[in-house]
């Protein structure tokens, strides 16, 4: 071919996956998001079929408590992957997946991912003995507890989620050396064989051990791609590093330790409404909160996945000083975003209304339309403030600890004491008022001041 002549002509597909900023890392996981999305309904579908309505509260219920785990983690897996992404710019694996580069760099990140790895194992030990303890207590006082096989499953559950708590590590140490589009195809692999399993079992009878056994599907995708595809780039860190070394106390733990504490009172921003409606409500309306809920967080996701997957690639930039090109990609992939979520969240309040004018038989099995709308709202909001966070925490940097600790603290007062006057309305309302009225005004003024600040020399 001469080389005058143009280049062939993309696809349109490709054109307008292009146009959409959809690359391979944020196509796998926005697939991820939408076979969630897809399969949801299935689920969902069996879930009311074969479960009573006290069974789904259950359910849905496990899953938010197991949820807490977000308290042990210490923000050890954002912290990874940002100072992860810093070294990688004086790294690279070769052919076979081993670490090549900067031999500092390798043993500043070999020495990272040993601390890593030991403190996170005490900590999913520490998850494991007081999740189940708590859940023990807290599922024991319902009314529906004597009626329910519900302690081993919970258990087990518990056990499981300790043991996949405990690869964090690995897999945030992967993401943060750019190998987002692998960790999101293991997702989306592991999403289709455990949504599989759990189709599998429902009507079987697996009942409350559903939980437990969609768990158990995804340690064995975890550990089975980790010893398939990277022994070799682990094998490093298995050596003792015997060059520079990371000074936790100076360089991480200021960041870690301010994304720990945001991370700990972040639970009463939102994963509080779910305890707050089976504890003061049932577990019927729990139920019903919980199905709208995940599906929402379902959407919000796989439209986050157009900046998260970004990360570690706005860590580069920021290493190399490019925030010209930092924005440039931020700003483009931000907006498709926040774009797609005002439509999707608009499709899926249309369904909701839908099913009730139509009176779909299992329509009761979801939240009315006006507390939907409100964590519709709530939840775009909620969507853009992540993004400028994500935008400031590949800095490096966690501003406005004081700030935000104060705004969670508040944020769960008022959605604990509408829940109890109000319901499902009382809870969607709180959480659109703190995300849309409060949060998203403030956020963006600390986004813009911070931004000019720390880019004013270039």
């Amino acid at each position: 071919m001469s080389s005058s002549e143009p280049p062939p002509r993309r696809s349109w597909p490709r054109r307008t996956l292009n146009r959409l900023e959809v690359d391979r890392a944020t196509f796998y996981a926005v697939a991820t998001r939408y076979w969630q999305f897809l399969s949801g309904p299935i689920t969902l579908w069996l879930v009311v079929k074969y479960f009573s309505p006290e069974m789904q509260g259950f359910y849905v219920t496990f899953w938010s408590v197991i949820g807490l785990q977000m308290f042990f983690e210490l923000a050890f897996p954002q912290t990874i992957v940002t100072m992860t992404s810093h070294l990688w710019s004086k790294l690279d694996l070769d052919e076979d997946r081993r670490l090549i580069g900067d031999e500092d760099s390798i043993s500043r990140l070999t020495h990272l991912m040993r601390i890593s790895t030991a403190m996170q194992v005490g900590l999913a030990v520490s998850f494991g003995l007081l999740a189940g303890l708590f859940g023990l207590w807290f599922f024991a006082d319902d009314v529906a507890a004597d009626q329910l096989v519900w302690r081993a499953p919970w258990l087990t559950l518990v056990g499981l989620s300790s043991c996949a708590f405990a690869l964090i590590p690995f897999l945030a140490v992967l993401e943060g050396c750019d190998q987002v589009r692998e960790i999101h195809k293991l997702n989306l692999v592991r999403g289709i064989a455990g949504s599989l399993a759990v189709w599998i079992a429902i009507p079987l009878g697996a009942a409350l051990w559903i939980p437990a056994l969609a768990t158990a599907v995804r340690l064995i995708c975890e550990l089975g791609w980790l010893l398939g595809r990277y022994p070799r780039f682990f094998a490093t860190f298995a050596r003792r590093p015997t060059g520079a070394s990371i000074a936790w106390r100076k360089e991480i733990w200021p960041f870690q330790s301010k994304l720990m504490l945001k991370g700990l009172f972040n639970y009463f921003n939102a994963d509080v409404m779910l305890p707050v409606l089976f504890r003061y409500q049932d577990s019927v309306v729990a139920g019903q909160f919980g199905l709208t809920w995940n599906i929402l967080q379902s959407l919000r996701g796989a439209c986050s996945s157009w900046v998260r997957t970004r990360t570690p690639r706005f860590g580069v930039l920021i290493a190399e000083r490019n925030y010209q090109e930092l924005d440039r990609i931020y700003f483009r992939v931000g907006k498709v975003a926040a774009t797609l979520m005002a439509l999707l969240g608009a499709c899926f309040l249309s369904g909701v209304i839908g099913l009730d004018l139509i009176d779909f038989r299992y329509a009761h099995r979801f939240l009315p339309a006006l507390p939907t709308a409100l964590l519709i709202i709530g939840l775009w909001a909620a969507l853009i403030i992540e993004f400028q966070w994500i935008y400031l925490h590949a800095h490096g940097k966690s501003p406005y600890l004081a700030i935000s600790l104060a705004g969670c603290i508040t944020s769960g007062l008022v959605i604990w004491g509408m829940g109890i006057q109000f319901g499902a309305v009382g809870v969607s309302a709180a959480f659109l008022l703190m995300h849309a009225i409060v949060y998203l005004p403030l956020s963006t003024l600390g986004w813009i001041h911070l931004r000019r600040d720390w880019h004013r020399n270039e």
